[in-house]
């Protein structure tokens, strides 16, 4: 019996210990943990707010507000300058790169210290490779 007491004492201590870190302490709206968002210095308060609007829209159509969301935050600034390139010359470098094997891997993180590099073996090589490996038992197991 008191050991059960002595179980539920330290389960609920440990409950009380754990709540700040679910209070929203280090966590930002976003959900990203630890991530504190930059903050603008205060002004002296000498702009109307409609002042402030009109510089809103103001730049807003002369594009020169910053990115925003989860990638947002990373030293981009914009630029007022439209793009000289069309869309159809933007599709054509792209199918080119991919065509030759030029494009980095997707997905979140994928580019992280990734450098293309073209490989001295060829597939039946690699793949016959991986076959010696596996039936020597140097590998751990799988399909090939």
């Amino acid at each position: 019996m008191n050991t059960k007491i002595l179980a539920s004492a330290l389960l609920a201590a440990a409950g009380l210990v754990a709540a700040p870190a679910f209070a929203g302490g280090g966590v930002n709206a976003s959900g990203e943990v630890g991530y504190v968002p930059p903050v603008a210095a205060a002004s002296s308060g000498s702009l109307s707010r409609e002042a402030v609007r009109n510089e809103l829209v103001q730049a807003q159509r002369t594009h020169q507000l910053a990115a925003t969301g989860e990638v947002g935050d990373t030293g981009y600034v914009a630029s007022a300058k439209p793009s000289t390139v069309t869309r159809e010359q933007v599709q054509g470098e792209y199918l080119a790169a991919a065509q030759n094997h030029q494009l980095a891997p997707a997905g979140e993180g994928a580019d992280i210290g990734y450098r293309p590099s073209k490989s001295l073996l060829s597939r039946e090589a690699v793949h016959a490779e991986a076959v010696r490996a596996l039936r020597a038992g140097d590998l751990p197991g799988g399909e090939v």
